[in-house]
């Protein structure tokens, strides 16, 4: 079983919102619909599509995680 450092689960935080800021501006900026409810509804599913991708993409690097 791994264990995470506090300095990993740091840098996923960090990361994780630079992404979702990222995420949110170009879904509000572009006004890909006229209604806030689709965007909000486009700005979760990408979001969570972005999480799953940048969850398997960290589950890859052994940065930070060590054998208890």
């Amino acid at each position: 079983m791994f264990k995470e450092t506090k300095g990993r689960s740091v840098k996923k935080s960090i990361g994780w919102r630079i992404l979702a800021i990222i995420n949110s501006y170009i879904i509000l900026a572009m006004y890909i619909t006229n209604s806030p409810l689709y965007n909000a509804i486009l700005m979760n599913v990408t979001g969570a599509v972005l999480y799953y991708v940048y969850e398997r993409l960290w589950n890859n690097t052994h940065v930070g995680r060590y054998v208890e």
